[in-house]
């Protein structure tokens, strides 16, 4: 298949701007060139038409100037799910699966309410929907009415029963909360990034104050909405897991170990709330 000429251009072009995988990427950039799927594509070569052959250049060009992949075919795999993302959303990345299993193991397992704040393109919420073996109510909210539109679609492509309403953090959601878990933007304002995440929205990926000014609103509000016994989950960033343990701490929470993701950074800070302002 990379006899193709047009491939082997785009392999070239990916290669050269530094992707680490280009003949997988080309190769998905292709499939959503032309509509194809990959038995068809193996089987019967790349089914190029004048447009499609044009759709497929200018989708390894954006590639090569490091507009993130998931942004290009309007797919990102999370937790087994195939999402729909758009430049509207932050792409869900694997770390974030450290969230949902977290979730899964310390959430009591008994019927109650659990919101996912800051939903985006609803992963959390919906990867979380997609394994519970508990009776939970599952909500997901988000101040960005356009980041709910592609949660919505992804309910819908996925069939999840969630309710997704919009909320800046927890003021918009009822009392009564089993649980509350958020992935929220924790990237200092003067951190350095990765040169594709400049193409995410801004609002998603970074915060005040080092990084912690959203999740330090979010645990003092989450007495007020969660009922005695019921946990609070937060993805962190490198290094801030002291700190926002710290505050859990200070508003009533019995802190549990940090959970790790893959890479052997703490991902998640999670604690009970024992039912009483300190």
């Amino acid at each position: 298949m990379l006899a193709d000429p047009e491939l082997r251009e785009a392999v070239t072009a990916l290669s050269r701007a530094g992707i680490p995988d280009p003949e997988r990427e080309a190769i998905l950039l292709l499939l959503a060139a032309t509509g194809q799927d990959r038995e068809s594509l193996y089987r019967d070569g790349p089914a190029m038409s004048a447009g499609s052959r044009a759709k497929f250049r200018e989708l390894f060009r954006r590639r090569a100037a490091r507009e993130p992949l998931p942004y290009l075919t309007g797919h990102r795999e999370f937790y087994g799910l195939d999402l729909v993302v758009s430049p509207k959303v932050l792409i869900p990345r694997p770390e974030t699966e450290t969230l949902v299993e977290t979730a899964l193991d310390v959430i009591p397992p008994h019927p109650g309410r659990i919101v996912d704040v800051g939903t985006g393109s609803g992963a959390v919420a919906l990867a979380i929907a997609s394994a519970a073996k508990a009776p939970w109510s599952l909500e997901a909210v988000d101040l960005d009415l356009a980041a709910l539109g592609v949660a919505r679609a992804n309910r819908v492509r996925l069939g999840f029963r969630i309710k997704i309403y919009p909320s800046d953090l927890l003021s918009q959601v009822e009392p009564g909360l089993l649980a509350v878990v958020a992935n929220l933007p924790y990237v200092g304002l003067d951190d350095p990034i990765d040169p594709e995440v400049r193409f995410e929205p801004r609002q998603a990926v970074f915060a005040q104050e080092g990084g912690v000014a959203l999740i330090e609103r979010l645990i003092r509000q989450a007495p007020l909405k969660l009922v005695a016994g019921g946990a609070l989950l937060l993805e962190v960033g490198a290094g801030q897991a002291g700190a926002v343990a710290a505050s859990m701490r200070a508003s009533g929470f019995a802190v549990g170990p940090y959970a790790v993701d893959l890479g052997g950074h703490e991902r998640v800070v999670w604690g009970i709330w024992e039912g009483c302002q300190p």
